[in-house]
């Protein structure tokens, strides 16, 4: 693994552990046992290993971003968008901070999230075309508030209630809070049983 890469790596792991502010240019050198002047060679400090990071995590959300109707397929969407922010958590877990000290990296998040609201719309429109779910256009789009609320404070939530953000069960934890958010809207017959069995079970995304 190059050395570029093996700063990414621990620089996520302390900012996940004890916060970006608490972390250091110095810190990351020290835990790779690589000098200072070898950290800036490849990064130019802290900023640009941000930015870095947020520019993997942009690229891992854009990887999973597939429009489809199954009802199965939105919540393992769902899933693996709540695996990548729980995989850079540090991000979420003060936002605001973080966007106030970093403008350009909080423009880049913010167009994502619009890029992930409209994604969500389309697959919240065709989960009601196909006769999943049922209500109107406003009906669609409070439930869409709700979903991205979900996504974007989720963290914060469980943090503040002392719960470990390492644990990765949170991740079912919150879709499973976006589930009981849509059940009132699903059809009779619809699947959701299925999935809500699948997403108690830890099953909804087989582990390879």
């Amino acid at each position: 693994m190059k050395t570029s890469e093996k700063i990414l790596l621990i620089s996520l792991d302390l900012f996940n552990r004890q916060g970006e502010r608490n972390t250091t240019s110095v810190d990351i050198a020290h835990e790779l046992d690589i000098s200072p002047g070898n950290l800036y060679y490849h990064y130019k400090g802290k900023d640009d290993i941000i930015n870095a990071l947020v520019d993997s995590y942009i690229a891992k959300i854009n990887a999973i971003s597939q429009v489809s109707d199954d009802h199965e397929d939105f919540y393992k969407y769902l899933f693996y968008c709540l695996e990548s922010m729980h995989l850079f958590r540090f991000l979420f877990q003060n936002i605001a901070e973080i966007s106030s000290q970093y403008p350009g990296i909080h423009n880049k998040l913010q167009r994502l999230a619009k890029f992930q609201r409209q994604h969500l719309r389309k697959l919240l429109t065709e989960l009601q075309k196909n006769g999943t779910l049922i209500g109107s256009s406003e009906d669609i789009d409070l439930l869409l508030d709700i979903i991205s609320l979900t996504l974007f404070q989720s963290l914060n939530y469980y943090q503040m209630q002392g719960d470990s953000l390492t644990d990765p069960d949170i991740v079912y934890r919150t879709l499973m809070t976006i589930y009981f958010s849509l059940h009132p809207y699903y059809r009779e017959d619809s699947d959701n049983a299925k999935i809500k069995q699948a997403i108690l079970n830890k099953s909804l995304v087989s582990k390879t």
